[in-house]
Order: structure tokens, then sequence, then C-alpha cells
């Protein structure tokens, strides 16, 4: 069976050109510093004085705060209600916060659902409402009625019981399909694990989502939906009489709650000592790595400025620490990053990547090290002062757009923040030392407590893990205790990478078929963010092979090889094939090249994915093929890429196995590119009808 590996480098080109969002600039040219300027730290600047225009503030009797910036250079306005309740425990009802940002918005006493969608699109306003308030987008000539609109859908919900069924399915069926996600069950573990007690350490699950009933959403709603500790924040093209007038007019007969949910909540604790907290996810080929422990800092803290800084150098910044050593050094990780809550009512510190399993243990090594490094040594004055560069610039821009005043304006209350505090943020941010940096390490990182949360494939990454001297503990991926999986598993005797293929033989259709194939043509179709794919494959024996991969019509790469000589193409220039893979066509049997495997692979493990168990061959490049130990069928493959000096797991997948004159080809393969996919159907396959012209 022809193999499709080659193309994956231009697949995953493609995606990512697909997925891009950000414009590629014309580099500047730069100005050639004197030689004798280039190792003088710049002299320290002041901070620049930004002027700030205070936003005015009023309050409603039922005690809603209206906070207002008025910005007319563009005839829109924006608007969104907060409300800052302390979190709640929703036990085996957690889902119910979910279901209620699903449901507000789906009818209200006054208006149904589908005449509140009309209006909204005529008005072509944005509306979202969720359980913690709304936000609002439109042309301010209609905001007047866009936020009488919203505000009905807000405070005079009409919760069905039709709607509630349709979003409960559908919630249910959303966590069904994330259970499989290697990213989604570490951030699941790393909630239910780090923060405990607390309720941000509750996790949705299908058992408590179904366990909600619709009077559990509206229970929630009248506890937490009150205008107590709400702000509503307008920004744009509005004056303040007429923000106050629409105030009153739809939000002053809100009724202010008599009891607000409990504000004394539990503390949220670091482990003893470092540990690995392991969940198990056998499809994986990539670790999710989270170095997590319980963060002190808020805004209040006279440190958080210090702190915002050293996050940076650490792990906050494209060239910090530990996206530089494993990314860029080691070549491991697209990207690596920390990161620090400020949350008034509890928040982690987190230090995250994914990487391939193989590398998981180094990995976690490394980001230790460089968590220690910063709290062991002092930065470079340098590092320190670009950084402080940085955000001066990045808190200028942000100061242009009319809603940063507006949330600071809400920080400075929910956080009970001075006046002044962001008109003195950067002359604090300048006053910040290398000696700052390293104090702040010490009393805020605790790499000695840390939890290291690990969701990846165990057979590969744990022995490393233990080797390195952790404790691992295995969990579930809701965070519930579990037993240790079967690792490492003994190859049965007699089992041998021979027996293994002639198992494969006989799956794909027996020993009589396989003497009698003399050529494969297999021709796949699929979609790529709307990108129409068309995948033609077709292999002769003893050694011709032909891959071809089309986008809307047009030949993305064509690969010929004749049994001599090879052809290759890329979006029609023609490029040269190296004698070393001409040499590796040569040697390689077609139609069914994993009968190579026998001389060139060694059989290293018995693995498990899917609830099934695979023997796995190595062959001499490191790609790794999956053969099922019950049906003999290969299911999987795993190609290790090496792209822009980095290394990443590409894995492949063949499903849904068809006969085709006796012959067993995939009906569907699956090429996997982190979150995304690229899910290619058989069309059309043809046994045996190939000549050698077709190979020219």
């Amino acid at each position: 069976m022809k193999k499709i590996t080659y193309i994956l480098p231009l697949l995953l080109v493609l995606l990512n050109f697909s997925c891009a969002s950000s414009k590629i600039e014309k580099p500047k040219k730069q100005e050639v510093m004197p030689t004798e300027d280039i190792n003088k730290m710049p002299a320290a600047e002041e901070a620049p004085i930004i002027k700030f225009k205070k936003p005015e503030v009023f309050k409603l009797p039922n005690g809603l705060t209206v906070i207002l910036v008025e910005n007319h250079k563009l005839p829109r306005v924006n608007a969104s209600l907060r409300i800052d309740n302390p979190p709640i425990k929703l036990g085996n009802k957690k889902g119910s916060d979910i279901l209620l940002s699903a449901l507000l918005g789906s009818g209200s006493k006054n208006m149904n659902k589908d005449e509140f969608n009309k209006k909204i699109d005529f008005y072509g306003a944005n509306v979202n409402l969720y359980d913690g308030g709304f936000s609002i987008n439109s042309l301010s000539k209609y905001f007047p009625e866009i936020l009488k609109l919203t505000a009905d859908q807000a405070l005079n919900p009409q919760f069905s019981q039709e709607e509630f069924n349709k979003e409960q399915e559908k919630l249910i069926e959303s966590l069904k399909s994330s259970e499989k996600s290697t990213p989604a069950a570490a951030d699941r573990v790393m909630t239910k694990l780090a923060y405990g007690e607390h309720p941000y350490g509750e996790v949705a699950s299908v058992q408590t989502v179904e366990n909600v009933q619709l009077k559990d959403v509206q229970d929630y709603y009248n506890k937490t939906f009150n205008p107590n500790n709400a702000y509503l924040i307008v920004v744009g093209d509005i004056n303040s009489e007429d923000v106050k007038k629409m105030a009153e007019q739809n939000f002053a007969q809100w009724p202010k709650a008599g009891r607000l949910p409990e504000a004394k909540l539990p503390a949220i604790k670091n482990v003893p000592a470092t540990e690995v907290d392991f969940v198990h996810m056998p499809n994986a080929d990539q670790s999710e790595i989270k170095v997590v422990q319980r963060s002190d800092i808020r805004k209040n803290n006279p440190d958080y400025q210090k702190v915002l800084l050293m996050n940076a150098i650490l792990g906050g910044d494209f060239n910090s620490y530990l996206n530089m050593t494993l990314r860029e050094n080691h070549g491991w990780t697209y990207g690596a990053r920390s990161h620090f809550d400020t949350d008034k009512f509890g928040g982690l510190f987190k230090a995250s990547t994914s990487v391939r399993n193989t590398v998981a243990d180094s990995a976690v090594v490394v980001t230790l090290d460089q968590i220690n490094k910063i709290r062991n040594e002092k930065v470079d004055p340098k590092v320190l002062y670009n950084n402080k560069q940085k955000y001066l610039g990045h808190f200028v821009l942000q100061m242009e757009k009319p809603a940063t005043i507006a949330n600071q304006a809400y920080d400075i209350f929910i956080n009970n923040l001075p006046e002044d505090y962001y008109e003195t943020f950067l002359q604090k941010i300048e006053a910040v030392s290398v000696d700052d940096i390293q104090q702040v390490a010490q009393k805020y990182l605790h790499p000695d407590k840390a939890r290291i949360i690990v969701a990846g494939n165990a057979n590969t990454t744990v022995p490393g893990l233990k080797k390195a001297g952790y404790k691992v503990n295995f969990f579930d991926k809701y965070g519930q205790p579990a037993k240790p999986p079967k690792m490492n598993q003994k190859i049965p005797d007699g089992i041998t990478t021979q027996t293994v293929i002639n198992k494969y033989i006989t799956a794909l259709g027996g020993t009589e078929i396989i003497k009698n194939l003399k050529s494969i043509k297999q021709i796949y179709e699929g979609n790529m963010q709307n990108i129409q794919l068309k995948m033609t494959s077709a292999a002769m024996a003893p050694n011709k092979s032909l891959s071809q991969m089309e986008a809307m019509g047009m030949i993305l790469s064509k690969e010929v090889f004749d049994g001599k000589t090879a052809r290759q193409s890329i979006q029609g220039q023609n490029k040269p094939v190296k004698p070393e893979e001409v040499e590796k066509m040569k040697q390689t049997p077609q139609p069914i090249p994993e009968l190579n495997l026998i001389k060139n692979g060694h059989l290293d493990r018995i693995a498990d994915f899917d609830e099934n168990e695979y023997y796995v061959i190595i062959d001499k490049d490191g790609t790794e093929y999956f053969f099922n130990t019950q049906t003999g069928l290969k299911d999987k493959a795993v190609k290790h890429i090496k792209m822009q000096g980095r290394e990443i797991s590409q894995p492949i997948l063949y499903k849904d196995y068809k006969a085709v004159d006796g012959f067993k080809i995939p009906g569907k393969i699956i090429i996997v590119n982190g979150p995304q996919s690229i899910e290619l159907i058989l069309k059309n396959a043809e046994i045996n009808t190939l000549k050698d012209s077709d190979f020219k």
C-alpha cells in the first residue's frame, strides 16, 4: 500500500497557512548602531506620562455601578454587564453555569428567541449573553434599542424545557467528544487537583450535566444574577445623560438580592513536595505538560509590577527563558509559556507546553530548571531593559483604546485599587530592578511545591519521569485517582517482525491475493478549512510509485518514480530528488511497502490506544507502525518530521478498511496536526489496472 507520508510537510504548511491570522509585513530597514554603543546599556529613561481620561461613574439604588467613557471618533458603542460575585460550588450539578450561559438569550417573558435574533440581525449588532452578564457591539444610533432588548433577555429570561433539553444534549455531546483530547484532559485534571476544594476546582462531566434539571439552572440564576455587585460598562459615541436615562429605564427595576453568595472560600494549597500527576492518554503522540502552583499575587499587591516583568522574562514573552530553551534551543515544541492568575477569589501560576511523548521527561526537567534559574540567578540587565520597553509600548498602545479606560476603572473598583493606580503604573514598571526580579521570583515561585500535570502516553513517558526521580501519581481524565496502566508489556514468545507482517498480509486478503497483486490506484478526497483536497496514490510492482495532491483543482505536489528515476514538483516547480531518496525508492517493494519492515524494521513494543493493543514496528527512519494485535491491520503510523529546525510527530490513522477485489484498502485516512485534522475519504480504488506508462 503506497505510503502518503512524503506529502505531509506540504499539507502542514497549507494547514498552518489556512489557519494563520497575522499579517506578514515587509521588514523595515534597520539603523546601524555605532560600534562603540553595541555593548553599552541604554540610559534609564523617565516613564512617559499618560494623560488619563477619567470615566464617568454613577450608581443606581439597587447597587448597579455604571462606568461610561465617551469616544466620538466612530459611531459605535460597546457595552458589557459584569457581575462580580464570588464563585459558588455546584457539586453534582456542575454544568448549571454552562447551561445558564447557553440559555440566556433564548427568549424572555416579553420576546421569544427568534424575534430577538431577527431584531439583533436587523440592527447589525453583536450580542453575547452568558452566566456572568452580557456584551454588546452596535452602531450608536441603534444602541438604545439593542440595550433594551438585551437587558430584557438578561433580566426577564423565559427558560423553556425545550431549549434546556437541546442545550443539555449539546453540552453532553461536547464533553463526550473532548474525552479523547489530551489538552482537554490536562486542563480538567489541573483544574481539579490544583484548586482542590475551591469552587474553581469543579469540572463538568457527562454525569454532572445529566444530573442538572431546568430548576437547577433557574435556581443558579436567581442566586447569582443580581445587581448588588454588577457593573455596566459603556464605551463609545454616546453622552452621559443618555446613558443615565437608559440605565434607569432598563435596570432600575432589577431587584437587589437580599443575600449574596458566601465570599469565604477554601484556600488553594500547594503540595508538600514536587510530584507528577499523570493522565494516561493511549491515543496521544504528544504530551501536555503543566507546572502549576498557587498564585499569591494580586493587582493590589505592591509586588505586582515586579512579578509582571519577572514572568515576562520567565515565560510570558516569545524571547522568554522557557520558550527560547524548549522551542529554539531544543526544538521540542512550538511554544512554552507561563502565567500568573490575579483573580481576587483565587488563582494559579502555570507554566505549560506541548511536546512529543519521547521528550516529555526531559521537557519537565528543563522547565523546572528555567524556573530555578530565574530564582537563583540575576537576570541580564539588558533583558530587563528590553522587557520594560516592550511593556511600555504595549501599555501606550492599549491606552489609545477607549475600552482600556473603562476596563481599568472596573479593575479599580473590583480590586480595591487607588484611583491613581494606572496613572503611576509605568513609573512602577520603570522602577523595577534586577534585584527585584530575583526577589519576587524567590517569593512567588515554588518549584519544590509544584504539581507537574502530564497528560500523554504512559508507555513512552512515565519510565523517563521515574528515572528522573519524580514521584508519579496516576489519575483518570477527570482527576480521580486511577491505577497505573499496563506499561512496557513483554512481547510474547514467538512474536517477531516477520510474524506481525505475515498476519498483516493475511488481514489484507491472504497470500494468494497478494501474489496476484500487481498494482493499486487509490483516490481520496477531503476538506480542510473549506479547501477541497484530492489525493491520488498509485503503486506498481516491483517498485514504481506515484503520489499527487490537489487543492481546488490545482496540483500542489506530485512525485513519480518509474523504478529508476524520480521526479518531484511542488506547485508546478520541479524539485531535485536527493540520491539517497531515489535509492530508498528503489529498495521499497510496491505495492505493499510494509514488506520492507521485515529487513529494515524492528518490533519495538506493545502499545495501546482506542482500547486496542498494537505491535509497534519502527523502521530505520524512526517511523512507527501500529499493527492491531487482533485484526492484524495497520491502524496507525507516526512519522517524525523535521520542519524549520524542529521535529514534530505526525500521526496518520487508517480506518474503515474496505475490500476491493478481495484486497483491503483503508476507507478513511486521517492526518492529525495538533487540534486540527485532515480527513480523507476513499472515492475510488483500482486493482491491477496500471501500466508502466502511468509512471512516466
